[in-house]
């Protein structure tokens, strides 16, 4: 590692730490995994929060992270990223996305918690391991408590590039139900699918179930298993990873009213 990769190395350990001496309460971490849909509920303000897993089936496996950050009450930013990618051989770094999510009503009754969530892929796999085309997402989410049961629906539009120059297109749709079971475990299943990009993709369509364990409020276990309803995706894979809320770099007065959206 060089004098640079280790400064900012050290730079970026003191932020977190400067987050650790500022949390003065217990975090509670809002998981957005393993699922694909995303719950409305931004993390609270001034929170960093960090997702991390595995996905792997028999031709495709990764490592996949989210870092979220709270600026405003409702506003949080993104960062995805696939620091190790697998597909049929070839491996590498995957594709890089920013972006933001904004929840702009609250959880009330019957009316659930919805939000706004814009995504822009930098193509940092090439176009070996990915596309190597600028790709934009627009997601309408939508999350509400039905007593016990927590459901989360997710509506995205993807824009994609074409090395030619405009963009294909396809609709992703995903239904998740979340319940807690006992203690500290609890249980999600969803069903998602993306419909056909253009002539030569088809759609497809996936269940996926997984067990949840919350080790402490701001630490968070998931385990589960995708399997392949319809489509050209592989037939099971297998998922597992966790989310830690980092902590709060800064305290936003008065303290945010939590509404719904947040998961067993």
């Amino acid at each position: 590692m060089d004098l640079y990769a280790t400064r900012l190395l050290i730079l970026v350990l003191l932020l977190l730490s400067c987050g650790f001496v500022f949390t003065q309460d217990e975090l509670t971490a809002v998981p957005n995994r393993p699922t694909v849909s995303t719950p409305a509920q931004p993390v609270d303000p001034g929170v960093l929060e960090t997702e991390w897993g595995v996905d792997a089936a028999a031709s495709q496996q990764d490592i996949n992270g989210l870092m979220k950050f709270g600026v405003i009450k409702n506003l949080e930013l993104r960062v995805t990223n696939d620091p190790f990618l697998a597909d049929s051989g070839t491996h590498g770094v995957g594709d890089t996305a920013v972006g933001f999510k904004y929840r702009f009503t609250l959880e009330s009754g019957l009316k659930p918690s919805l939000a706004f969530m814009y995504m822009a892929k930098i193509p940092t796999a090439g176009d070996v391991l990915g596309s190597g085309e600028v790709d934009h997402s627009f997601t309408f989410l939508a999350s509400n408590d039905f007593g016990k049961h927590h459901f989360d629906f997710n509506s995205q539009l993807n824009l994609l590039g074409r090395p030619q120059g405009g963009f294909d297109h396809d609709v992703l749709n995903a239904l998740a139900w979340s319940h807690s079971i006992r203690g500290k475990w609890g249980a999600t299943v969803e069903f998602s699918g993306v419909s056909s990009q253009n002539a030569f993709t088809p759609a497809d369509a996936q269940f996926l179930a997984s067990a949840i364990y919350t080790v402490r409020p701001r630490l968070v276990l998931d385990c589960g298993m995708a399997a392949r309803i319809t489509g050209d995706i592989p037939d099971a894979t297998f998922i597992a990873g966790f989310t830690y809320t980092i902590g709060r770099l800064y305290r936003d007065h008065p303290k945010p009213v939590q509404g719904g959206s947040r998961r067993p």
